[in-house]
């Protein structure tokens, strides 16, 4: 791994080619009365991080949930490698299977199954999803656990895991599926600082190796530093977006202005 002191200082230098991945036109999202999202329009390169930011309870969840149909969007629609959903019109099967081996999730609390091992944390869903064997899944998932620097504790339960550790094996099961796009919904925020940097410190390696991803995070430093470009939302919708640098030392708008002001160097 990487040393943490770098793991959120420096620049990712990956050369990105221009196939587009993600696609979302006027993506909404309404609960009752209650507008989560509207009109959301984005979209996203192989090989590019994009950094989400801006105050709690301002859709940033909410749209990766609505990008991987775990919250079927209500509006609007996303397109994902070459392969659309609609709103409002039943997906089908084969468009389901194709965004869930195609999106790798990685949520704030780690959902890992508590009775089984890390090795099967990892595996299982290879075995279910992919039809890989056991012996196949297992040896990809040693891999991967080898990269996060945890193949040691393959055969440990997750409650003997500090929170960081939980963190990087649910960022190896993700993985496991061979994902083209990772969604990060804030992977840090219920972990303490320090422990923190070792998950940023995995994710900055991710991103030099090419991998595209989406992150929603409250870490101005990785949004600055390490993302290629920065979406900023707040009340359900995009107020800026743009090069990491650009939007967050010159941000446009008065709105994002303060949010900056108040979230930097926190």
């Amino acid at each position: 791994m990487s040393d943490l002191s770098e793991a959120v200082a420096m620049p990712n230098a990956v050369a990105h080619n221009k196939t587009q991945l993600l696609k979302l036109d006027a993506v909404g999202k309404v609960y009752g009365s209650h507008r989560v999202l509207h009109d959301v329009n984005l979209e996203m390169a192989a090989g590019e991080v994009l950094a989400i930011i801006g105050p709690s309870g301002s859709g940033k969840s909410t749209l990766l949930r609505c990008i991987n149909q775990l919250e079927p969007p209500t509006a609007g629609s996303v397109t994902v490698d070459g392969v659309q959903i609609v709103a409002g019109t039943a997906p089908g099967k084969a468009k389901l299977t194709h965004f869930r081996r195609t999106l790798g999730m990685v949520f704030q609390s780690f959902n890992l199954f508590p009775h089984l091992t890390v090795l099967e944390n990892v595996s299982l869903a290879q075995r279910r999803v992919l039809g890989r064997s056991a012996e196949e899944a297992n040896e990809r998932s040693l891999a991967l656990l080898t990269r996060v620097g945890l193949a040691s504790k393959a055969s440990q339960y997750p409650a003997r895991c500090s929170g960081g550790q939980q963190q990087r094996i649910a960022i190896s099961r993700a993985l496991a599926l061979d994902p083209k796009i990772m969604l990060f919904d804030e992977p840090t925020s219920a972990l303490d600082p320090e422990v923190g940097l070792e998950v940023l410190a995995v994710m900055r390696e991710l991103a030099d190796d090419g991998m595209t991803m989406m992150v929603v995070t409250h870490e101005m430093r990785f949004a600055e530093n390490v993302s290629d470009r920065v979406v900023v939302m707040a009340d359900g919708g995009i107020l800026e977006e743009g090069p990491s640098g650009e939007v967050m030392r010159n941000p446009r708008t008065e709105r994002v202005q303060r949010f900056l002001s108040a979230v930097r160097d926190r």
